[in-house]
């Protein structure tokens, strides 16, 4: 990957979920109904309506949108270009709409195959109407989220109670979400430890300062760590804002690491930041709370440290916090490199970083000296034009190969903006 511009992926929306009532839920649908009736009207072609059977008194949280959304791009992924399309929400959720020059049988075959094919398709509700605003019927009966018998004969009978079916629900929600997230984790790993050029890091021409580690080292770590990074999530909604359980999964992230690359540390900094952000997000994908907030507030509960390690031992010599006091403040600097990926692409997101960032890194291996020297070089690789500083780059890749200088701790804030940008943070 080189550093060209780049165009951020779409955001999650985080809002407090709210309960509704019988006679609320029964307005949503009249509003529906007629926005379905006024598309009709307008085009006169079959009309695909996309909604979520969320069982509850609580239709709609950032979760839910998450998975209409993605419901959504795969109906539009697998239809000719609809003539019109609106998407709302209300009261009991999000609803898409879409006017389609195509067949009502068939629209309805689709449908059912995206409600089929999707992991969490069973929650997805996919409506055709025919260009006289006729409901097709399916051609086959959906099954009970908690039984797998007929949906029908179980919802008529009330043969499980409102909270089995919402923890069914659930289930399969965070089903579909926690690999999706631990995946996003993982490719953030791949895309930092390929990029190139990297002053004094690996990358795809050569190790940097680094005579331990090369890149399919890290490959080999960031993809033993995906499981942990599922558990992360998982446990960030099962046992939400509590940093006890997040650590004992660090942990055995860090076991696993060390065995994939034969004891070396490749990703103790991205394990940290990382599990913070994946249990914040799961939590919040289900309340709505801020997520940097939140994982600063599980970073607030951290006891002791590493003692030993280098991190330990530059804090206790320069007074400066690394990936904890970063994590402490809600990660400004990995939001900050995050938002230069949308506007210049990754080589300038981590010339920033280098510019501004008290790299724990630098100054284990390289005292204050070796810190500015790394900020005086990108600083002046910035000033240059964006197709000058690959060029820059190299040179300041000899510079600190030469000075055995290595921005581990810029490397896994860069990192963490990948997974940002990837998860939609």
């Amino acid at each position: 990957m080189t550093g060209g511009e780049r165009r951020g992926g779409r955001r999650i929306e985080f809002f407090a979920p709210r309960a509704v009532g019988l006679e609320e839920v029964l307005e949503a649908r009249e509003r529906r109904q007629a926005a379905q009736r006024a598309l009709l009207a307008r085009w006169g072609t079959p009309l695909i309506s996309l909604c979520m059977n969320v069982p509850g008194p609580i239709k709609d949280t950032p979760l839910i949108e998450l998975a209409f959304r993605h419901g959504l791009d795969e109906l539009e992924a697998r239809l000719p270009p609809p003539l019109a399309i609106e998407v709302r929400r209300d009261a009991i959720g999000p609803e898409a709409l879409l006017a389609c020059r195509m067949e009502a049988p068939a629209l309805k075959a689709l449908g059912e195959a995206v409600e089929e094919e999707t992991p969490m398709g069973r929650l997805l509700d996919v409506d055709v109407l025919d260009g006289e605003g006729r409901k097709l019927s399916r051609a086959v009966p959906r099954t009970c989220i908690v039984c797998g018998g007929p949906a029908f004969d179980c919802a008529r009978s009330r043969g499980h109670g409102l909270a089995a079916v919402e923890a069914a629900a659930r289930t399969l929600l965070v089903g579909w979400a926690a690999p999706r997230f631990a995946e996003a984790a993982e490719a953030a790993l791949l895309e930092e430890a390929r990029l190139t050029p990297k002053p004094g890091l690996v990358d795809r021409s050569n190790n940097g300062a680094h005579r331990d580690m090369d890149l399919p080292m890290l490959e080999r770590s960031a993809r033993a760590l995906r499981p942990y990074f599922e558990r992360f999530f998982r446990t960030g909604i099962e046992e939400p804002d509590q940093f006890l359980p997040l650590k004992e999964i660090g942990v055995e992230a860090e076991t696993a690491m060390m065995e994939a690359t034969g004891g070396v540390n490749a990703h103790r900094g991205a394990i940290f930041a990382l599990g913070l952000l994946l249990g914040a997000l799961g939590a919040s994908l289900l309340d709505g709370q801020d997520v940097l907030q939140r994982a600063a507030a599980l970073a607030r509960q951290r006891r002791g440290g590493c003692e030993g390690s280098h991190g330990a031992s530059v804090r206790a010599r320069y007074g400066a916090g690394g990936a904890v006091e970063e994590a402490l403040a809600g990660f400004p600097m990995a939001c900050r490199a995050r938002a230069a990926l949308e506007a210049k692409g990754p080589l300038t997101a981590l010339l920033g970083l280098l510019a501004r960032c008290t790299d724990t890194n630098l100054l284990y291996r390289g005292g204050r000296k070796g810190l500015l020297l790394v900020r005086s070089m990108a600083r002046a690789a910035l000033w240059l034009p964006q197709g000058m500083r690959p060029w820059a780059m190299r040179g300041m890749d000899r510079v600190m190969i030469r000075r055995n200088l290595s921005p581990g701790g810029s490397a896994d804030l860069l990192a963490l903006a990948f997974f940002m940008e990837r998860a939609g943070l």
